[in-house]
């Protein structure tokens, strides 16, 4: 019973279909257009059947031959245009409208009644919904015409008006088919409404997927033109460093090969004496011809390994391997370590508590380093019988300074100090290469400290301040 309600239930109101987004709209309306015009012709039949039943009986009652032979031939047309599918739903639509106008041209020529207007109006709504604008207007001039013929019609005499509203006391066919034919009036106009919105329903479910579809590829886009922007301002990045890096490399080929100049020429030199004279030249000279070799060979190594270090910060960055030392235990290592590499000189001063076995966490190494370059700069800047102040305190961070009373710098060079290769305008005449600064500062970054410099001002001495700050090891 289920089944035999289902499929006349799908007879007189065809399920509507899942169109895929990709179905072309054009394709989708012209599905609801000749579904609402199946739907609109399979319920004239529905409803008609039962009207034009009952009005057959009441026009044979009253022996209207006419009238029950127009009504069964529109009828019979119009369920061959429900049947037959495969006709075009325009054309369709074109033969509903005719057959239906001249039906109500037909019952309007014989006579005029009190819901001879009704059919005119459906006729007009009809043919707007089932042809469209131009359908609707065509329909809408026609209705003026007719209602132009009925008013001839009326004040010539030619078109009897007749009563048709049955009363209780009237035959019950009269009766019933006044109720019948509203029915079938209301019945096609609030279904064919009804219809209409399922197509509305289609059009706008299929608007709503299509905005959600387009606000995630809109996300999609959003979220591949961000990932494009990061990856463009990488390469950007590393084409700098590139560039930077090249730039780099070519300086420091043409600064080390003119700061080689005066080593080489130092050994050559010596060597060139010792060759000579050698048999000739007391044993202190001698000595202190070797000397010269031997610090000229230091220093070549030094320039080496600073050029070295700049390549390696500019292309890999220092990476520190922290360890827990004790502060005691690393001030004095420092302090040995420092004085043994400079050779023992004796206008450095360590200042640092000796009882203090506080736990620090640094490497060792990058300390090292980096506190050498302060050392050495110091030593080579300031005179010899000054003395320089190598201070170490742990209060929270490490902190290590070393002060003397040499050359320091102008306020203007602060800034620039810490850059690859920048030497201050009072320092021209002492050779360097102007990397240890550069790489202090790099060193210290790496264990998440600090370098300072402060200085009154040029010949007025200056002091250098690492800070380490504590962290877990």
């Amino acid at each position: 019973m289920q089944s035999i309600l289902i499929r006349l239930r799908n007879l007189f109101y065809p399920p509507l279909p899942e169109f895929a987004l990709q179905t072309d709209t054009a394709n989708v309306l012209e599905y609801i257009r000749e579904r609402v015009v199946t739907i609109l012709l399979r319920l004239c039949v529905l409803f008609g059947f039962l009207s034009v039943s009952v009005g057959t009986i009441s026009l044979w009652i009253k022996q209207d031959w006419a009238g029950i032979l127009i009504g069964n031939i529109a009828f019979i047309c119009i369920i061959f245009l429900a049947v037959n599918r495969k006709i075009h739903h325009r054309l369709r639509s074109a033969a509903f409208v005719s057959v239906a106008f001249a039906f109500l041209f037909l019952n309007l020529a014989k006579g005029l009644t009190e819901f001879s207007l009704v059919p005119l109006f459906a006729f007009v709504v009809m043919t707007t919904l089932l042809m469209g604008r131009r359908g609707g207007v065509f329909a809408f001039v026609i209705s003026i015409f007719t209602l132009l013929f009925i008013n001839w019609r009326l004040s010539t005499g030619e078109l009897p008006y007749e009563r048709t509203v049955a009363t209780f006391s009237d035959p019950l066919f009269s009766l019933l088919s006044l109720y019948t034919d509203w029915l079938f009036f209301v019945g096609i106009f609030f279904f064919t409404t009804w219809i209409y919105f399922d197509g509305f329903n289609i059009a706008w479910e299929r608007e709503q997927r299509a905005t959600r579809l387009l606000a995630e590829e809109r996300d999609r886009l959003a979220e591949a033109f961000t990932r494009e922007q990061a990856l463009l301002e990488q390469l950007s990045q590393t084409h700098q460093r590139e560039i930077e890096l090249s730039r780099l490399k070519s300086q420091i080929i043409t600064t080390v090969s003119h700061e080689f100049r005066t080593p080489l020429t130092v050994i050559n030199n010596s060597v060139e004496l010792l060759t000579r004279y050698g048999d000739n030249l007391s044993m202190a000279k001698r000595e202190e011809i070797q000397k010269r070799i031997e610090n000229s060979v230091y220093a070549l190594t030094d320039l080496l390994q600073d050029a070295s270090l700049v390549n390696k910060a500019y292309s890999q960055g220092f990476k520190a391997n922290m360890a827990l030392l004790p502060f005691n235990g690393l001030s004095q290592r420092l302090k040995k370590d420092l004085l043994q590499a400079t050779n023992e000189p004796h206008n450095v001063v360590f200042e640092f508590d000796g009882q203090d076995d506080t736990a620090v966490c640094l490497d060792y190494d990058f300390l090292y380093q980096a506190v050498f370059s302060l050392l050495t700069n110091a030593l080579k800047y300031s005179p010899p019988e000054e003395t320089i102040h190598m201070t170490l305190v742990q209060e929270g961070n490490l902190t290590v300074s070393v002060r003397d009373q040499g050359i320091g710098f102008a306020p203007e060079d602060t800034p620039r100090m810490w850059e690859p290769f920048f030497r201050g305008r009072n320092v021209a005449d002492k050779q360097g290469l102007g990397l240890g600064l550069y790489l202090a500062k790099r060193l210290i970054l790496a264990m998440d400290g600090t370098v300072t410099a402060v200085s009154p001002g040029v010949d007025q001495g200056s002091t250098f301040t690492i800070q380490i700050p504590p962290r877990p090891c």
